[in-house]
């Protein structure tokens, strides 16, 4: 009897110090423990993916992945390729008008110079083809607009059959990257204070949210802010000389005399925009996915910062997923990120139980949603998640014959 007592105190003394297992249930021999490993999906995603029926524009769209991801601790934009020809001008973008007036200088072709003085106090309006400009390129379409403007008005509005009006000159200084705006016979002005409209198309309104008005920015407010002006009134020189650039072989403006009334000094009007062009537009794309931006970011065009009522300095918490450089010059066939830098890491503390679904929105920093002109492109994504897993401690002998 004393033997078994001792026995059965053996025995407790023993299972009080080893781990205690489930003896009841007859499969569980290895002990539970919350074991992970850190795995990684790359998913790639065309935009011809999408829904096009739901989702007809490439910048704004949402897919359904092929596979449910669990417990997503992190997600990073692994790399993107996009078309390299982003318009920089387009009517959804509000920068492809213009406004001038001019003041005609008395002629002897009377019925031009009374037709062109009635109008003087209407504006003239040109608009740009929409797409990329050369600063060469945007001061030849220039010239062309401005002066089929003023002809437009005298054969159709005043009814001069067959006049034809040539005097603007439009010249880009390719050593200063200035445009110079000359008129060879007449006065002109820029008056660049009042707003012109621009009619958006129901396509681009995106959750019936209108595109930004740019005119109430600082910065791209619009055509003339690309082309070196601010919001001001612009009146040329006025010359009796011809205006000749340095390294030019040729003169560029010369006083027009063909019209010129007897006893009437010649005159030719110039202005040279005070600051240098902007033909490149942004250089920098940002993507959202929706409910996973962790990027923050200021809110521009800040007018008040520094007061104390009405401060509208601001910023944006979870802004965006990845800041995208744009560093390809457009009218190039692609824009690929794996020879450029992506710093684009989001981490997620406590994980995402699961993810289905992304919705995708590319645009620029002030809101403006990027045009692709149905131009399709594709990127990927990596997703970093936990996977449950039991441990297991291998014990591997290797024969002496596989050591020789």
């Amino acid at each position: 009897m004393l033997k078994i007592f001792y026995l059965f105190l053996c025995l407790n003394y023993i299972m009080s110090r080893f781990p205690q297992y489930n003896v009841n249930n007859e499969h569980q021999l290895i002990r539970r423990q919350n074991t992970y490993v850190l795995e990684q999906k790359m998913v790639t995603i065309h935009t011809e993916d999408r829904d096009i029926s739901q989702w007809s524009n490439a910048n704004n769209f949402e897919i359904r992945l092929p596979d449910t991801i669990t417990n997503v601790v992190g997600l990073k934009l692994l790399e993107i390729e996009l078309p390299g020809n982003q318009y920089t001008f387009s009517n959804n973008q509000q920068n492809t008008k213009l406004q001038f007036y001019l003041y005609p200088k008395l002629s002897t072709d009377t019925f031009k110079y009374l037709a062109l003085d009635a109008q003087s106090t209407i504006p003239y309006e040109i608009t740009i083809q929409e797409g990329f400009f050369t600063p060469s390129e945007m001061a030849t379409a220039l010239e062309n607009l401005m002066n089929n403007a003023v002809t437009n008005f005298l054969v159709n509005d005043a009814g001069i059959i067959g006049a034809v009006y040539d005097n603007f000159k439009v010249y880009y200084d390719k050593v200063g990257q200035k445009l110079y705006f000359g008129n060879t016979y007449d006065n002109f002005q820029f008056n660049f204070t009042e707003q012109i409209q621009y009619n958006v198309p129901c396509t681009a309104i995106i959750n019936d949210n209108q595109p930004p008005l740019v005119w109430n920015n600082y910065a791209n407010w619009g055509l003339p802010a690309y082309l070196g002006f601010g919001k001001q009134i612009y009146d040329p020189i006025d010359t009796s000389n011809n205006y000749v650039f340095e390294y030019a072989s040729y003169d560029w403006l010369i006083p027009e005399t063909s019209t010129l009334p007897p006893a009437i000094d010649p005159h030719a009007y110039y202005l040279a925009a005070p600051f240098t062009v902007s033909m490149f537009g942004d250089s920098a794309i940002y993507m959202e996915v929706d409910k996973y931006n962790t990027i923050d970011e200021l809110k521009p065009y800040s007018m008040t910062s520094t007061h104390v009522y009405n401060n509208d300095f601001n910023g944006i918490v979870n802004a965006a997923f990845a800041k995208i450089p744009l560093t390809a010059v457009p009218n190039s066939q692609i824009f690929n990120s794996k020879y450029n830098y992506l710093l684009n890491n989001n981490n997620y503390d406590p994980p995402i139980d699961k993810i289905r679904k992304l919705k995708i929105k590319f645009r620029y920093h002030d809101g403006r949603l990027v045009e692709f002109k149905d131009n399709n492109f594709n990127f990927s994504i990596m997703f970093y998640y936990y996977k449950n897993e039991i441990a297991r401690d291998f014990e591997l002998r290797i024969p002496e014959h596989f050591k020789l």
